[in-house]
């Protein structure tokens, strides 16, 4: 049914809500003299918003200068005290399993810097499912941000035709599986089919607006979609 199943990483293989707001809020107490409270924070998580831009609005004040400061800090505390506390969705190895089983290729396309997703897979015991240059987020050269198609178009595609031979991938055998407006709208960009994921972080009903292809409320719900009639 499908020729590529793209995953989002926080809020939908992994439990992360933990582990940014406490390494954002940690970033505050070393730079600042505020700490911004968890629902602040979890509302940007909520809509897709990136780092950069997540520390623009709950700190106006910051400088383009500062900017590079305040992230190296954030991926300091997140590689020290953030990563223990990531763990993976239930279902996500048995998923991960399936669709290797049914040997459908399968990436990760995320907002969230690449060595980071890595250091998850491998703390989680799931790094034996995405070899590394279907590993695609922040600083992967060519890559930008969901919505916008060339994390698809100039990173991924061109990995599945080196590396994996995949010479033919039609959009419509893409589904994206994700919990955010981002990448519902990465699906529809592709011109693949979307899967929100109602148990991440995505706003409920902006996300239903945008009417996905597939709503799950598990990882175990995605199986009977990538299985076929």
């Amino acid at each position: 049914m499908f020729s590529l199943v793209i995953f989002d990483f926080d809020g939908t293989l992994f439990d992360t809500h933990e582990s940014i707001v406490h390494s954002i809020q940690l970033t505050f107490k070393a730079l600042s003299q505020t700490v911004p409270p968890s629902a602040s924070i979890l509302r940007y998580i909520s809509a897709g918003t990136g780092l950069s831009d997540t520390f623009r609005a709950l700190h106006p004040d910051l400088t383009p200068e500062e900017e590079a400061k305040w992230e190296a800090e954030y991926r300091a505390n997140y590689a020290e005290h953030g990563q223990p506390l990531i763990r993976a969705f239930p279902g996500a190895r048995e998923l991960l399993s399936h669709l290797r089983e049914a040997k459908i290729p399968i990436a990760i396309v995320s907002n969230k810097g690449a060595a980071a997703i890595t250091t998850a897979l491998q703390n989680n015991g799931l790094s034996e499912f995405f070899p590394a240059d279907l590993i695609v987020g922040d600083k992967t050269p060519g890559a930008t941000r969901k919505p916008d198609l060339a994390s698809y178009d100039k990173v991924l595609v061109p990995a599945l035709k080196e590396q994996y031979g995949i010479t033919e991938l039609s959009p419509a055998s893409v589904l994206e599986v994700g919990d955010t407006i981002p990448d519902i709208q990465f699906a529809k960009n592709i011109g693949g089919k979307s899967c929100w994921c109602r148990f991440g972080y995505g706003d409920k009903v902006e996300c239903e607006k945008l009417q996905p292809d597939y709503i799950v409320d598990s990882l175990l719900e995605v199986i009977p979609l990538v299985s076929g009639p």
